[in-house]
């Protein structure tokens, strides 16, 4: 079922059981039930940005800078009461150019990324992992990675300026 608005307010499990959605305002989600069990709760700051869910014995809490970009994203076991012990932490950093710049996981650890001069990403570096991007003049994306070279026109422009194929995947 939905309401007038569009949001999800109930969903029939298989097993008859329904899950039950719980707004305020606008849309913004509060709530979710199944049955009289409460599944997860949200929290919200005075511009309706999520700033703390609960899932069970986990709780997540998202952390934002004054222009609104997210800046760290804390999961937690046992917040209700208990001392906390950090389950998943993250945080993420940014250019002036609202560009994200880094990212820090503590399972994953650290991501850097990096732009060309017109904002678009070029590369994306972890401990396990390099990935780089390259795009034709009129910024689709080329079929090969940095340090390649194009073969005579192969790669090195996106006729009609439509992607037909990217590294292994074909569109039509």
């Amino acid at each position: 079922r939905y309401d007038v608005q569009g949001n999800r307010t109930e969903t029939q499990m298989p097993d008859g059981r329904t899950l039950r959605y719980l707004y305020y305002g606008s849309g913004h989600l509060q709530q979710i039930n199944l049955g009289r069990d409460v599944i997860s709760e949200f929290t919200r700051d005075h511009l309706h940005r999520e700033v703390q869910r609960s899932q069970g014995r986990l709780d997540t809490r998202r952390m934002y800078d004054r222009t609104g970009r997210l800046t760290r994203k804390l999961t937690c076991k046992g917040m209700r009461g208990v001392v906390p012990e950090t389950f998943i932490d993250r945080e993420y950093a940014y250019s002036g150019q609202d560009e994200l710049l880094k990212k820090r996981h503590s399972r994953q650890g650290v991501t850097d990324y990096f732009y060309d001069t017109t904002g678009r990403i070029t590369a994306c570096r972890n401990e396990a992992y390099l990935d780089s991007w390259q795009y034709d003049a009129a910024a689709n994306l080329l079929d090969r990675r940095q340090g390649e070279t194009a073969q005579a026109g192969a790669g090195s422009v996106v006729p009609f300026n439509r992607i037909t194929s990217y590294r292994g995947l074909h569109y039509r």
